[in-house]
C-alpha cells in the first residue's frame, strides 16, 4: 500500500519540492516512481512529470 493510494485522477494537489519550490495542480496518477500530473504554470495547464524522489504531494 502506498501514501498514494489515497489519491485519484482529478484531485488538486500541492507539490513541494527538496528545495522548498512549490506549485498546484491536478493529480493524474504515480507511473514508475513518477507523479504525473497538471500544473498551473501562470494560469496556463502544463503536462508535469515528477521523480516521487524528495517531493511531498499535499491533497487540497
Amino acid at each position: 500500500m502506498s501514501a498514494f493510494d489515497a489519491l485519484v485522477e482529478g484531485d488538486q494537489i500541492h507539490v513541494v519540492s527538496a528545495s522548498g519550490e512549490s506549485d498546484r495542480g491536478v493529480f493524474i496518477r504515480i507511473e514508475n516512481d513518477f507523479l504525473i500530473w497538471v500544473k498551473n504554470n501562470n494560469g496556463c495547464a502544463v503536462y508535469a512529470i515528477t521523480s516521487l524522489e524528495g517531493i511531498t504531494v499535499y491533497k487540497l
